[in-house]
């Protein structure tokens, strides 16, 4: 700890001297010692990750928590979500970072069950050789393969640590590896064609983001039905870029082979006296306002035309006698609640309504950083039963892992009437998780004004190097086509003069023809 935080100050200190001066070489060479410091960082914080991960806190006899430290390699159940709460990452990032960390610095003798063969990638990170995300590319590729062919094609590696990238890396490992197993190579592929998937987020705003992987075969035929569809809607002019016509041509097949119910259910503030059915069903506005409903996914929330909203209610009016369900909300938290409890019950097990009920409050884990769909999850007793009463107060959905993690010594959790949700782990850190806000949907009113979108064939550049041309851009990234169009690194400027004509004079005497 202290040797740590002497580091910290001598790095704050040459911080604190002023801008750095000098030559290219010299910034360059500054920049370099600064990454090797960094790679040993990373390897020092890997070891204290094993440390920490070694360490079990237990019930003693006399009834006193006691710290129960492992061999390395042992991984507490809850180490991974008190990493979460130190360095501020999710559940699965935290624990990818455990487990990233025991592979490469517990790699024990061949003899050890902590043999991994990775242990030249923590030594290599050690040095400042190699830092942590190509040693995560080199770890990822040897996920599956035997200790000792992983030792021996990091060993035959080593010497591209100092001057290759990630996928450099990842290539060259591939290669070593298939001379000397080529039925690795296979077993992984086969692998990853079973376990093929697609998966749904939200990223920029009113728009989602999916990420796929199919086997090639499959994918091949299915980008071609895309492919042809989106040149019909180019051809049409449904769409004016490829890349949106393909998007819009993916989105249709889809819909055209499924049907689809939607289900609108509107909010009102839990007011004791309020009329829940004076809730007005779509507040005014332009038919092309994009409005923030939540309930599609377990995950933020996304925004939706206004006037597909529209249609929306005026579906699930006519399934419900002329009026979708009105649901109550924390004024505050914009979160579900039971103001009367009538979902409330005086036995263990929830009902129907109040699970479903809960369900579709949190959505997903309330531990920090999880985001484990709500159906997937336990309802569990935040106090427990019977203590603690069966109804929406005092349940709350946990992903199996961390429903065993607030069962550990030292960790404590509360549900407040708000439904906000405290934890504090076993060192004193307090995080609070929020449910989502299902009253305060945002609007974003189509005045009209938009701007037309940026020329995709004009891409800005992180570091202006002059702008790219349409034939530019498309010749660097069309399929098969490898010219790479270098600009001038500085502006080019031309000095513009007045001058008389010159007349050029043959030295040729010969009349013409010469």
């Amino acid at each position: 700890m202290d040797a740590a935080r002497s580091a910290r100050e001598l790095v704050r200190a040459a911080l604190v001297a002023g801008p750095l001066g000098g030559s290219v070489e010299e910034c360059a060479a500054v920049v370099a010692e600064l990454q090797a410091l960094v790679n040993e960082v990373s390897a020092a914080q890997d070891d204290a990750i094993v440390a920490l991960a070694a360490l079990e806190t237990e019930v003693a006899d006399d009834g006193t928590l006691v710290e129960v430290r492992h061999v390395p390699g042992h991984v507490a159940l809850d180490a991974p979500a008190i990493v979460s709460g130190v360095l501020c990452l999710s559940s699965v990032a935290a624990e990818r970072r455990v487990r990233d960390a025991v592979r490469r610095a517990v790699d024990g003798p061949e003899s050890a069950g902590t043999w991994t063969g990775l242990g030249g990638l923590h030594a290599a990170m050690a040095a400042g050789r190699l830092d942590a995300y190509r040693a995560g590319v080199v770890a990822h590729e040897l996920e599956e393969v035997p200790a000792e062919v992983a030792a021996t094609v990091i060993t035959s590696i080593d010497d591209a640590f100092d001057r290759e990238d990630g996928p450099r890396l990842r290539r060259r490992v591939r290669r070593v590896l298939a001379q000397i197993s080529p039925d690795l190579l296979r077993q992984r592929a086969v692998r990853a064609r079973s376990e093929s998937s697609l998966q749904r987020w939200v990223d920029e705003p009113g728009v989602d983001t999916w990420h796929g992987t199919f086997p090639s075969e499959e994918a091949c035929a299915a980008w071609a039905a895309i492919d042809a569809l989106a040149q019909q809607y180019l051809a049409d002019g449904t769409c004016e870029r490829i890349d949106r016509a393909r998007a819009k041509a993916l989105t249709d097949l889809v819909t055209s082979n499924a049907t689809i119910d939607v289900q609108v259910v509107l909010t009102t503030a839990a007011t004791p006296g309020r009329d829940a059915s004076a809730v007005q069903a779509s507040p005014a506005g332009g038919p092309g306002d994009l409005v923030e409903v939540g309930g599609i996914r377990a995950g933020d929330p996304v925004l939706v035309r206004r006037d597909w909203l529209e249609r929306a209610i005026a579906v699930t009016a006519r399934g419900r006698t002329g009026r979708p369900r009105v649901l109550a909300c924390d004024p505050g938290t914009g979160a579900a609640t039971d103001p009367t409890g009538d979902l409330s019950t005086a036995v263990y097990r929830p009902s129907a309504r109040l699970a479903a009920f809960v369900r579709a409050r949190d959505r997903h884990c309330r531990f920090p950083g999880c985001h484990v769909a709500a159906r997937y999850c336990d309802l569990d007793h935040v106090r427990p039963h019977p203590a603690g009463p069966t109804s929406a107060a005092n349940l709350a959905c946990l992903c199996r892992r961390h429903h065993r993690v607030k069962q550990r010594p030292g960790w404590r959790a509360a549900l407040h009437p708000d439904a906000t949700m405290t934890w504090t782990d076993p060192t004193g850190r307090t995080r609070t998780t929020h449910p989502p806000d299902q009253l305060h949907p945002v609007t974003l009113s189509d005045s009209g004004t938009d701007p037309p979108p940026p020329d995709r064939g004009r891409p800005s550049m992180a570091v202006p190097d002059g702008p790219h041309s349409t034939l530019e851009h498309h010749l660097e990234h069309a399929p098969g086509c490898r010219v790479h169009v270098v600009r001038p690194p500085v502006p080019m400027t031309c000095d513009v003069r007045a001058h008389s004509p010159r007349v050029r004079r043959s030295t040729n005497s010969d009349p013409p023809p010469f």
